[in-house]
This record gives structure tokens, C-alpha cells and sequence, in this order.
């Protein structure tokens, strides 16, 4: 083709694409009309494609899988531009091919009616620099969503038969090669392809039995501004992703899941996880299933998932989720690992970032537990969790009714949950498991934890002996409950253990205890910091508060007697730890009676323990 003949060869397809608008019709008659009315514009293409480059094919003809996928099968190192139109691939599953781009030019249908092993497009293991752009692609119970259980009963037969494999659009990699090819584990040994530069963006998917996507064993991948819904497990799953982002795309309605416990089946708006090693093909190095690395996470909306996590890693490392809305999850990002044995290989979370995230429960999903889970298998080195940031978050309605908080940690070092804010949070805001070691809980703002059904509520919940660190720095704010059971709760620590508690927590609104157990804090750590002080003039003509904070009054009761009434009162009277200190070098002996949460009597007396009235200066220690 002559440049000039290119030129207007181009300008025909623009004009093309905007006379065309997008049948709805799902059978083959409305697909043909379509085509042939695109056909003419185009000016004739042969075999169903035009070539309106030198690298640019463009489909005119045959809206089916079979036309399509001749097309695919020329388009190596092309762009290959769909016409607006429905395309129904009831034949099959189209394979793209490396170093190709597929893009739709404007209203492009993508329909996959079958159930079971189809998908919209696919790409094969080891492809190459492909980008598929601007499809929207409906699988077989598109706009219905895929059927629940019945009864809740999950049903293994059904998933395998009709929604196992069934997926938008199926990056494959080891799990095709090892589940659908069936190869054994000498041939998984033996695999060295890596797909490499695949980019999916501005997809709408729906209605697939298993996922919006599988992407599997992947260098450098991208999902930008992609929309998936009403799919049956996963909205984006990558296994063994290194280099990835998943950035502004939006995942709602996942159900009804698979595995798990009824009723919480697993979903996953987006996971970055690794494929297990099985009994038949163990991974004791992690050389077939490798970890997903090195994978941004952010800017994604992700609502109602229902039943498990809206974001997800499973022994993921240097994963980052940043900028996330969550809404409605069981779970809303989940930290996990991704094996714990030599078969399955062993493969906990390391180096997580859960950064500037909007996590909201609201009431309306029928389950919820954890804004965020870290859990390690144990603490030997090959096993426990270590390097997690959780920061600058926003968390409201999360939390368990007998287990977790808001933010649950369990078999990790290396913590920092850092400037968070938790808004109207259930149980707690943080709960410790098992072995922590090394967290800190600094500049947090705990704005209300709701009771649950046993009568519970707790700031910062360190449900074990075995953590280290410390908590300072935060607000802990009981704002409509009837009690709090304690801002911090600590339990007593096995040696080597404990937890620092700071000077600088701030307590407001009823507190059965600002600090439970004071006697399991770390050794070192003298948290019962000044809750007030007052100076005091003691005359017979009555006891006046010449200055102070924290202090109601101060009333002469009788000689040398007086009567100290707090602000806020403290946890208990074995809490409160009175400091007095006569004026003006005046002797004397100086005692204190009658403690309780709210106050305490002062008495002065000469040394011959005779009542005198004697100003005094007094600081009053507790928590």
C-alpha cells in the first residue's frame, strides 16, 4: 500500500469505527450483520482481515472463534484492531501469540458462552510483548453472576465440570502445565519458559466461572484500569509474578467461591500468590512455583468480596499495596503464607507494605474479620514472617467477634503499624498472635472499639506471651460504648519477651483499664507517667489550689488534712501513685490515704505525727 493510500485507508477505519454501532444480539445473525456492514467499510479484507499497515491487522469478517484465531495466528510482531461488534468464540479459545497487540476500536463484545475449560482470550506459556487493550469480554453467566451454592454446600463436581478454568482472559504458565497438560515432575523440573512484557488494560470482564485473570509466571506484568465482576473466584490471580502492577482497576461481586469453610469460600479480588507444590510435583526450592516479586498493588477499588480477601498475598515478597479502596471483604488484605513444608515448598511473606489504604466494612456484607491479616507459620527462620509496614491506613468496621482485630499479626518480625487511623473498629484495633517479635505501635488514633457479643473491646490486644516491642504515641478514645475492657491489654511475658509501653498514649472516655496488668510490661519501661499535678496552700482558713492540671479540687477537711479530687479517673487505685512534697523547706512527714481511681486524702504532721496545715506540691503518676 502506497503512504497516501495508507493515510486514507486510516481515515476510512475512523470513520469506520464511529458510523458502527455495537450489536447486542448474541446469535450469529446479528454477528454477521455487524461484519458485513464494517466489511464495507474497510473496502473488502479477504479471509476475514483487513491490512490497513504494514503492522496493523484488522478483523473485518466472521465474528467467531475459528475466524479470529486465523487472524492470531498471522499477527506475530502486529497490532490486530476488532471492529466494533460482538464476537461470539463458541468454537473455542482464542491463543494470542507473541510480540502482538490486540485492541478493540471502539464497542468490542467478547463472548464466551461455554462453561467449563474456554476462556476469552488465552496466551501460552513463555509468549512474549503482548498487550490485549479495551475488550469488554463476557463469559457464560455474564450479568446473572455464577450461581451460589445451593444450601451453602460447596459442590467439587460442579466447579470442576463448569466453572474450574473458566477465566476471562488465562495468562497461562505452571499451573496449565501442570494440572490441564498433566505434565509430571521431571517435565516441571525440567520448564524454563517465562512469559515475559504482558500488559492487560481498560478490559471490562464478566460473568467467568473461576477469574477475570490468570496470570501465570510472568517477568514485567500490567493490569491498569481494567473492570471484572460477577466472577466465581478471582477477579486478577498471579502466580509467580515478578515486577508487576496492578493499578487502578476496579473487582467487585466475587461468588460463590472455592475451598475454604462454608460459608467463607475463598475469593480474591487480587492475589499475588505462588503455585503450591503437590504431592505428585513436590517444590522443596520453589524452582516450579515461584513467589510473586516485586508486585505494586495500588489505586485498585475492590467491593464485596464477600467471603474471603478483597487483596491477597500468599508468601509474597517486597509486595506492596498502596492507595486500595476495599470494601465489604471477610477480609479485606490478607498476608499469608505460601507453603510450609517440602512438598508444598516454604515460602513465607516477606517484605509487605500496606500503605495509605481505605478499608471499609459498612455493615451490609454478611461477614467480616480482620482491615488486615500478617500470619507466618512459625518462627524458625525458613517459616516466619518479617519486614511488614502498616501505614497511614484508614480502617473502620473491621474486626472478629472472638478472634482478631482490625489489624491481626501472628508468627512475624520486624512490625510497624505506624499513623493509622482506626475509626469504629470491632474487638480491637491490633491483636497479636503467637510470636511477634519486634513491632511497634506508634501514632495511631483508636477512635472507638465496638463490644462484641461477649462484652469485649480492647485498644491494642496482646493476645500472647511471646511479642516484643512497644506502644506509644497513640490515641485511645472510647467514644459511645459503655466500657472499654483496656486501651492496651499485655499478658504475662515468657523470657526474652515483652512489651514496652510508652509515656505518650493519650486515654479518653470509659477505660475498665487505660494499661491492663501493669506487672507484664517489659522490664525498662516506666509507663505510669504524670496524669497530674497541683500546687497546694494548706491554711486554717481551708486548702487552696494555686495552680495544677488534672486536678478537680483541693478541700481542707480538717487540720493538716486534704481532700485531692482528679480530673479523669485512672484505672484503679492500685494505679495511682501520689508524689507530695512539702513548700518552703518546711519538716514534716507527709502521708496518703483513702486511694481510690478518682482521688486520695493527704495528711501532714511534725514529727511528732501532730496534724499541721503545711502547703505542698503534688504529682500524681498512673495510667
Amino acid at each position: 500500500m502506497m503512504p497516501e493510500q495508507q493515510a486514507i485507508s486510516r481515515r476510512a477505519m475512523l470513520a469506520g469505527l464511529g458510523m458502527v454501532g455495537l450489536s447486542l444480539g448474541l446469535g450469529t445473525a446479528a454477528a454477521g450483520s455487524a461484519a458485513s456492514v464494517t466489511k464495507a467499510v474497510y473496502g473488502g479484507g479477504g479471509a476475514g482481515k483487513g491490512n490497513c499497515c504494514a503492522d496493523c491487522l484488522v478483523v473485518t469478517d466472521g465474528f467467531t472463534y475459528e475466524a479470529v484465531q486465523a487472524v492470531l495466528d498471522e499477527a506475530e510482531g502486529k497490532t490486530v484492531l476488532f471492529q466494533p461488534g460482538v464476537y461470539t468464540f463458541a468454537g473455542g479459545t482464542p491463543v494470542i501469540h507473541s510480540n502482538t497487540t490486540v485492541r478493540a476500536c471502539g464497542e468490542v463484545v467478547i463472548l464466551q458462552p461455554n462453561a467449563g475449560k474456554f476462556a476469552g482470550f488465552a496466551v501460552e506459556p513463555g509468549s512474549a510483548d503482548i498487550s490485549i487493550e479495551g475488550f469488554d469480554i463476557r463469559g457464560p453467566w455474564y450479568a446473572t453472576g455464577v450461581p451460589d451454592w445451593i444450601n451453602g454446600d460447596m459442590d467439587t463436581a460442579i466447579w470442576n465440570a463448569s466453572y474450574a478454568e473458566n477465566i476471562g482472559i488465562d495468562i497461562r504458565g505452571r499451573w496449565y502445565q501442570r494440572q490441564i497438560l498433566g505434565y509430571n515432575a521431571a517435565q516441571m523440573q525440567a520448564l524454563t519458559d517465562v512469559s515475559r512484557n504482558i500488559t492487560i488494560r481498560g478490559c471490562t470482564i464478566e460473568g467467568f466461572g473461576q477469574s477475570g485473570m490468570i496470570v501465570d509466571n510472568v517477568d514485567r506484568f500490567n493490569a491498569t484500569h481494567n473492570t471484572i465482576r460477577r466472577c466465581g473466584r478471582d477477579g486478577i490471580r498471579m502466580y509467580g509474578v515478578v515486577d508487576g502492577q496492578c493499578i487502578s482497576n476496579h473487582v467487585s461481586t466475587l461468588s460463590p467461591g472455592y475451598d475454604g469453610a462454608k460459608p467463607n469460600y475463598n475469593v480474591y479480588g487480587i492475589t499475588a500468590t505462588r503455585l503450591y507444590g503437590s504431592s505428585a510435583v513436590p517444590d522443596p526450592q520453589l524452582t516450579i512455583g515461584r513467589p510473586s516479586r516485586n508486585v505494586d498493588i495500588c489505586l485498585n477499588h475492590i467491593e464485596n468480596a464477600y467471603t474471603w480477601k478483597g487483596l491477597d498475598t500468599h508468601g509474597g515478597v517486597n509486595i506492596r499495596f498502596a492507595g486500595n479502596t476495599v470494601r465489604n471483604a471477610y477480609i479485606a488484605i490478607g498476608i499469608d503464607k505460601g507453603g510450609i513444608n517440602d512438598t508444598n515448598g516454604k515460602a513465607p511473606g516477606r517484605d509487605i507494605a500496606v500503605t495509605g489504604n481505605t478499608l471499609v466494612w459498612d455493615g451490609s456484607a454478611p461477614y467480616r474479620r480482620a482491615g488486615v491479616t500478617a500470619y507466618g507459620h512459625d518462627t524458625s527462620d525458613a517459616l516466619i514472617g518479617r519486614n511488614l509496614t502498616v501505614t497511614g491506613n484508614y480502617m473502620t468496621g473491621y474486626g472478629g467477634n472472638s478472634t482478631d482485630g482490625a489489624v491481626s499479626i501472628s508468627n512475624f518480625a520486624a512490625v510497624s503499624v505506624t499513623g493509622n487511623v482506626f475509626a469504629n473498629t470491632f474487638r480491637a484495633a491490633l491483636t497479636l498472635f503467637n510470636t511477634v517479635i519486634d513491632f511497634t505501635f506508634t501514632g495511631n488514633v483508636v477512635d472507638n472499639v465496638e463490644l462484641t457479643s461477649f462484652q469485649v473491646a480492647y485498644g491494642a490486644l496482646v493476645q500472647t506471651k511471646l511479642a516484643s516491642g512497644i506502644i506509644d504515641g497513640n490515641t485511645f478514645r472510647n467514644r459511645n460504648q459503655p466500657h472499654m475492657s483496656a486501651a492496651i491489654s499485655l499478658q504475662t511475658p515468657e523470657p526474652g519477651y515483652g512489651v514496652k509501653v510508652g509515656k505518650d498514649n493519650l486515654f479518653y472516655g470509659a477505660m475498665n483499664a487505660k494499661v491492663n496488668t501493669v506487672a507484664n510490661e517489659a522490664g525498662g519501661s516506666y509507663f505510669l507517667t504524670p496524669s497530674a499535678y497541683a500546687n497546694v496552700d494548706l491554711t486554717a482558713a481551708g486548702a487552696s489550689l494555686v495552680a495544677g492540671k488534672g486536678v478537680v479540687s483541693a478541700t481542707r477537711a480538717a487540720v493538716g488534712e486534704v481532700q485531692i479530687v482528679l480530673k479523669e479517673a485512672l484505672s484503679g487505685s492500685q494505679s495511682v501513685i501520689p508524689h507530695v512534697t512539702l513548700k518552703n523547706g518546711a519538716a514534716g512527714i507527709v502521708t496518703v490515704s483513702a486511694v481510690t481511681a478518682t482521688g486520695f486524702k493527704v495528711h501532714v504532721a511534725d514529727h511528732a505525727l501532730a496534724p499541721v496545715d503545711s502547703g505542698f506540691y503534688l504529682t500524681v503518676l498512673g495510667y
